[in-house]
């Protein structure tokens, strides 16, 4: 019975060690955690701000927020010496009236707080107050930082680098807007930049086209041709976002191969309907022209060609927003058609048209 229980005893005195090396390997894992149990530092990086462009209705709306778009992002050029600038003025043309001011000072800070995330701007409202001073007798008025010595203690007050001036003019149906910074201790210019609006292309167009496309044809004998047909076409879109626009090609076709010494069949007139995306691939600074890049369906609504589907893509090069220049090409999906020929294949087109 004694040895029964100095075995026991000796059991638990076994165990009591185990379990304390047990929970201190566990406090010197906790302490010594191995690299996968570490906290992740994670990189904070600063946003990168697309230059989407406008689609605004207003034509001056639509002119002011591309125009400031594409010179925001100027203040990243001096971030190394001045992140933080205080607005000095906001100068408006005397052709800009009050209620687009307002419109125009709150677009023009959301861009550039947009497009610069490294650099503050601060309201400085002493920059703005009005002074007055009377020199031999007459009393003059005068706007703004006075002098160097007070720009540089106005600086030091505000605890900024440089002074921002932010300016918008109207020339007839044009608007200008432009950026020029000051440095406070010196009192140099660091940065002058400025951008012209484009004038806003249409949301909703007509256009009336002129060209021609081919169609592959596979006699029956399995030799290939392509075969020529005169395109007169009409074509409306709607402009969905800044960049994406939506349309619908309607398309009369005219057999034009009477010269053709490889023609298979001769076409009857019929038409083309193909609705199509289209993206805005390159749009030009302070113009309407753009070059688009378009992909769809086709349906071809005659009888001769068995109503056969067709994929097309290609590009429209719109100049002024009027000229329009389309190079595409028409993947045909394959179709039994009249005295066991086929249309298979891939064919082109080209036309040229006027938007209204």
């Amino acid at each position: 019975m004694v040895g029964r229980l100095k075995s026991l005893n000796e059991g638990r005195a076994r165990f009591s060690r185990l379990t304390g090396a047990v929970v201190l390997c566990g406090l010197v894992l906790l302490g010594m955690r191995p690299a996968w149990a570490q906290p992740v530092k994670r990189e904070i990086k600063e946003p990168i701000v697309e230059q989407s462009f406008s689609i605004r209705q207003d034509e001056d709306l639509f002119q002011l927020e591309e125009a400031i778009t594409l010179i925001a992002s100027s203040l990243n050029k001096i971030a190394d010496k001045a992140n933080t600038l205080a607005i000095n003025s906001f100068h408006f043309g005397k052709e800009v009236d009050a209620d687009f001011r307002r419109k125009a000072e709150v677009i023009i800070l959301k861009r550039l707080f947009e497009a610069n995330p490294s650099v503050k701007l601060l309201q400085c409202q002493e920059c703005r107050r009005l002074q007055t001073k009377i020199v031999r007798g007459v009393l003059k008025l005068r706007k703004g930082i006075p002098s160097n010595e007070a720009r540089i203690a106005l600086a030091k007050k505000l605890k900024v680098d440089g002074f921002i001036d932010i300016g918008l003019f109207r020339d007839r149906n044009q608007i200008t807007i432009y950026i020029k910074v000051i440095e406070a201790e010196t009192g140099a210019i660091i940065l002058v930049d400025e951008q012209a609006g484009r004038r806003a292309p249409k949301r909703e167009a007509i256009t009336l086209s002129f060209g021609e496309m081919t169609i592959p044809i596979v006699s029956s004998a399995g030799v290939s041709a392509d075969h020529d047909a005169l395109v007169i076409g009409i074509n409306e879109t709607v402009q969905l976002t800044g960049r994406f626009s939506f349309g619908v090609d309607l398309n009369l076709l005219l057999d034009k191969n009477d010269n053709n010494p490889d023609r298979i069949i001769t076409l009857d007139a019929g038409l083309l309907l193909a609705p199509y995306l289209a993206l805005d691939i390159i749009q030009m600074q302070a113009s309407t022209s753009r070059l688009i890049l378009f992909v769809g369906i086709g349906k071809l609504l005659h009888p001769q060609l068995e109503y056969a589907n067709l994929f097309k893509a290609g590009f429209q090069f719109i100049v002024g927003d009027r000229l329009v220049i389309v190079l595409g090409v028409n993947s045909f999906v394959e179709e039994d058609i009249e005295g066991s020929n086929k249309i298979s294949g891939t064919g082109s087109e080209i036309r040229f048209g006027y938007r209204f």
